[in-house]
Order: C-alpha cells, then sequence, then structure tokens
C-alpha cells in the first residue's frame, strides 16, 4: 500500500513538475506577444506619421512646380 501510494505521489510530483513547465511557457508565449502587439501599434503609429510627412511634401512640392510653371508662362 506505501509503495503504491510513493508510486502515485511520484507520478502526482512529475505531472506538476510539467504543469509547471508548461505554465511557464504560456505566460513567456503572451509576454512576448504582448511585446509583439505594441512594437506593431508602435510601427503603425511610424508608419502613418511618416506617410502624413511624405504627402505633406508632396503637395508642397506640386504647389512650387504650379508656381514654377507660372512663372515660366509669364516669361513666354
Amino acid at each position: 500500500m506505501e509503495h503504491t501510494l510513493n508510486e502515485i505521489y511520484e507520478k502526482i510530483k512529475t505531472i506538476k513538475e510539467e504543469v509547471d513547465k508548461v505554465e511557464y511557457r504560456v505566460i513567456s508565449t503572451k509576454s512576448h506577444l504582448d511585446n509583439l502587439e505594441q512594437n506593431l501599434e508602435r510601427i503603425n503609429k511610424e508608419v502613418l506619421e511618416g506617410f502624413h510627412k511624405v504627402c505633406a511634401k508632396i503637395n508642397h512640392l506640386e504647389e512650387e512646380i504650379k508656381k514654377v510653371a507660372t512663372a515660366l508662362e509669364k516669361i513666354k
């Protein structure tokens, strides 16, 4: 009886150790995913800001080109 109880205890102990490993991996994966999500949000924000800056510069260049075209028309 005592031998059987010791075997059961050892099996339960082994199962608990495996569950602890799985729990650590789940927590580690969740932490990694949270970090990844934050980085993606930051990158998304930076890309949008960069896109707006580029659009603003393109609009400015279009205005400058129109001014130059108008000046050339006056010269003709």
